[in-house]
């Protein structure tokens, strides 16, 4: 059915059929077309092209502004409606600004390579409102805890700083050091700030479940990602005290870590250079170079958690004997005190602490409009994460073999998101040890710009990802041919729960543009990509 027949059942006033709504965000998606601005335009329409490569894009949460990271030192704002720029900052930084996350609807947060974290108000660019030093390395993601009031960012020095913007000092904001991972690329925060995401240089995600930024530096002040990992990989038996830890434990019930390593066939992953989260949550888009340097690959994991039941059957499977080891080893870490902070900050204690909050419980909160941050392009640089507003409840659908839908919390408003999914745990798979089969769907990317880390974005909605591609392009791609979302895709497929490959939707030219950065706006049916030279090109919908 096209757009104009079911234009004329609504005003027929006929009842809307299942696979009305696929179609319209389908054909909507399919329709859109780059407007491309000449060169000759006056300096308000030329889109930042004085400021080198556009290395991130990023939305205010209401939508009316966009502000975009530049190579050469720069932030540029523009209108998305006018779609000119409105205003920039031409030395904002020591070094190439690599990401850009909006606080709220005016202040925002930016990070470079000169290793520093700075806070801007929208209205008044003549001056920072805050510089935040800390890192050792070059600074390529921010992250913004909204419930906390906490900014998280992530170097290529390996570690995780959470910022208290509320509580400030002469020398900046309190800080802390969460977590040391070597060859940390990229981190980033669910929608509901239940679970952080991090990707490596070395061909494995993890996953950190049950988040609780008040306690997460105490709990993993002992903890070595890459030893883990490798005790977990070994394939012979080995103690349980040798393979595990406290922190991978399944009957953890907060800041439980989970490594996912499977990729699809062909795809020997090593460095993960990109990283983006579905809107609601559901999974987590990444993209990855081969150990050969050939292949370059986007990749769709699950990082639900598992669910509860299941993992209290698992462990009453567990040899007794293990269990008592496991039990004496668990207070150990819990009363480990939290790592000493610098000595030019407070103690932050409780900073993102609910007093109503038990350490076992889960509160799901509404999806935030804009958790999305991204990075530079160029080698050393990552992927943007979209933010998104979530979609509107549908219909209770029947329970799935790889994700089950939670009933919605009783008071929620309406139109709110559905509450957090729980994946049902796979047969065949899912293992007590910190790994799993996690993998969703997975498609081939072209490698044709080598030298530039290129960063794919999730819609709105999470049915579409527009993922930079070719020469000059982006592809925009869904988990089906009926553009579904990704749960109902799941459910129609007939494998079952085995990976399936992503499709194609449509391939948009952008010549002689190389795209290296994209977005979608959360308000308006709108595209922004941002390309090598400093063009920003802004996809439109045009309905024939």
């Amino acid at each position: 059915m096209s757009l104009h027949e079911w234009y004329r059942r609504r005003e027929r006033g006929l009842p809307a059929r299942i696979g009305d709504t696929d179609m319209i965000y389908r054909t909507i998606f399919r329709s859109l077309q780059p407007r491309a601005l000449s060169a000759e335009l006056s300096h308000p329409y030329r889109c930042g092209q004085d400021s080198g490569a556009i290395c991130n894009l990023e939305f205010s949460p209401d939508g009316t502004l966009l502000a975009a990271a530049c190579e050469y030192k720069s932030i540029v704002l523009f209108d998305p409606l006018a779609e000119k720029q409105v205003s920039a900052v031409s030395n904002a930084h020591d070094g190439s600004v690599n990401c850009i996350k909006f606080v709220d609807s005016r202040t925002f947060a930016s990070c470079s390579d000169d290793t520093t974290v700075a806070l801007w108000d929208a209205r008044n660019l003549s001056t920072k409102l805050r510089t935040l030093h800390g890192h050792s390395g070059w600074v390529k993601n921010i992250e913004y805890a909204k419930g906390a009031g906490v900014l998280l960012s992530s170097g290529l020095d390996g570690l995780v700083y959470a910022w208290e913007l509320n509580n400030s000092t002469e020398q900046g904001c309190t800080y802390q050091r969460l977590l040391y991972m070597p060859g940390l690329m990229r981190c980033r925060l669910a929608p509901d700030e239940s679970r952080l995401v991090l990707c490596t240089g070395t061909g494995y995600l993890m996953l950190v479940h049950d988040l609780d930024l008040a306690s997460l530096a105490g709990d993993l002040v002992d903890f070595r990602p890459n030893i883990q990992r490798l005790n977990l990989m070994r394939k012979q038996r080995v103690p349980l005290g040798a393979r595990k830890t406290p922190a991978v434990s399944h009957r953890r019930k907060r800041n439980r870590i989970e490594f996912v390593s499977d990729f699809p066939p062909g795809d020997d992953a090593e460095m993960i250079s990109g990283l983006t989260l579905h809107p609601q949550g559901w999974c987590a888009l990444s993209r990855n170079i081969s150990y050969d340097e050939k292949t370059e690959w986007s990749v769709v994991h699950d990082i639900q958690s598992w669910s509860e039941n299941e993992d209290e059957s698992d462990t009453e499977k567990q040899e007794p004997d293990e269990l008592n080891t496991e039990d004496s080893q668990e207070p150990e870490q819990e009363d480990v005190p939290q790592q000493e902070r610098s000595n030019c900050t407070r103690s932050m204690e409780g900073f993102g602490r609910d007093p109503k909050r038990e350490p076992s419980e889960t509160v799901l909160t509404e999806a935030t409009w804009c958790n999305g941050a991204t990075e530079r392009n160029v080698i050393n640089n990552a992927f943007p994460s979209h933010s998104g507003a979530p979609c509107p409840r549908l219909a209770e659908v029947p329970l799935q073999p790889t994700i089950r839908l939670s009933p919605p919390a009783k008071g929620g408003r309406a139109g709110s998101a559905w509450s957090e999914p729980v994946a049902s745990k796979r047969t065949a798979g899912h293992s007590t040890d910190g790994t799993g089969t996690r993998l969703l769907y997975y498609i081939q990317e072209s490698n044709k710009v080598e030298g530039y880390m290129r960063e794919a974005c999730f819609s709105p909605d999470g049915r579409v990802i527009c993922s930079p591609h070719d020469d000059y392009g982006v592809r925009l791609l869904a988990f089906n041919e009926q553009c579904n979302e990704m749960r109902y895709a799941r459910q129609c497929l007939a494998s079952g729960s085995e990976p399936a490959p992503l499709r194609e939707l449509r391939y948009k030219p952008c010549y002689p543009h190389v795209v290296i950065s994209s977005q979608f706006s959360p308000r308006f049916p709108l595209l922004v990509t941002g390309c090598l030279l400093g063009n920003v090109v802004w996809n439109l919908p045009v309905l024939s």
